[in-house]
């Protein structure tokens, strides 16, 4: 391993093969073995006879006589020049993932806040178009263009809020509202839009006051309800439940679609990931669960989901009471 033939070595110093640097290694080691304890995986460096220096995975143990008395050490010393080698590999890989990863946020961030503007602009075109055209076909076809444009812009600004998100600068304002009239309020917008789809409200609570940031709370109603609507095509019935366990609120969105399998439920909150065999005609980028998630922790709260495939889902999210 150092180059060294057996009349080089045996008689001399263990000195001979430890860098000058790394001296007070050994002082360590015979120190631990005087005690009666044993080194176990120290990594360091040796010196060989050409100069080169080679990592090792040493250990040493002490040797005991008849009358327990330490007289000596063995060691065994393995080449990790391999493994060291793979480290090193994997931290350079890992380094450039992770400025692939910002390079990537930020086009993100950048993409969509330039696409802001020009949608905005379409938007109101086909509004003071849809004032002007009087024939009932152009109408319907200007109002699903809207609706087209509006799903468009809530995608852009998702794409803005995982790149907030990434540099840290996701946006709240905390104050006190009544959480059952914002999920009334979002039942009432869905059911504006998708009328083929029955939501309703379970609870016993007149109102509910909470501390956060209501826009935030009901983009994350949003998204539970886009996707319930989703995945459940051939179930017209969801329903939102409200109540209060402890000192929390506790609210669930419950569909009745093609469920989730057990092993997708821990990845669905993940950036990106989408449940593809449910349904791969389904369009979607797999951002909605995971500014969900975000949004919901920063609130204190927690986020989960109940699954049974064939059967539906019930998303759950808790929110402090104070």
């Amino acid at each position: 391993m150092f180059g060294y033939t057996e009349q080089e070595a045996i008689g001399k110093h263990i000195s001979l093969i430890i860098p000058t640097e790394r001296l007070q290694e050994e002082t360590y080691i015979i120190g631990e073995v005087i005690k009666g304890n044993k080194v176990d995986h120290f990594q360091t460096y040796r010196q060989a006879k050409d100069g080169k220096q080679v990592p090792l995975s040493i250990t040493v143990s002490p040797i005991v006589d008849d009358r327990s008395n330490i007289i000596g050490a063995s060691k065994i010393a393995r080449d990790i020049s391999d493994q060291i080698k793979s480290q090193e590999e994997m931290t350079r890989l890992f380094e450039q993932v992770k400025e692939l990863n910002a390079k990537k946020d930020e086009f993100i961030g950048l993409a969509s806040h330039e696409l802001k503007t020009p949608l905005t602009s379409i938007s109101g075109y086909l509004q003071l178009l849809g004032n002007i055209v009087t024939e009932e076909k152009g109408k319907r076809f200007i109002a699903k263009t809207i609706l087209q444009v509006k799903k468009l812009n809530t995608l852009v600004s998702d794409l803005l809020d995982v790149s907030s998100i990434e540099a840290g600068k996701l946006r709240y304002a905390v104050e006190r509202f009544d959480i059952r009239q914002v999920i009334e309020n979002v039942i009432e917008l869905f059911a504006y839009g998708n009328c083929s789809h029955q939501i309703t409200l379970d609870t016993n609570l007149a109102e509910i006051y909470i501390y956060g940031d209501a826009n935030r709370v009901e983009q994350v109603l949003n998204n539970l309800l886009t996707n319930a609507i989703r995945y459940a095509p051939g179930s017209k019935q969801i329903i939102i439940s409200l109540c209060v366990e402890e000192d929390q609120v506790k609210i669930g969105v419950r569909d009745f679609g093609v469920g989730i399998a057990p092993g997708k439920l821990e990845q669905i909150f993940s950036r990106f990931y989408r449940v593809d065999e449910a349904n791969p005609n389904i369009s979607g980028l797999g951002i909605g669960l995971f500014l969900s998630q975000e949004i919901i922790t920063r609130h204190h709260g927690k986020i989960w989901a109940e699954s049974e495939p064939g059967v539906g889902s019930t998303f759950w999210f808790t929110l402090p009471l104070k």
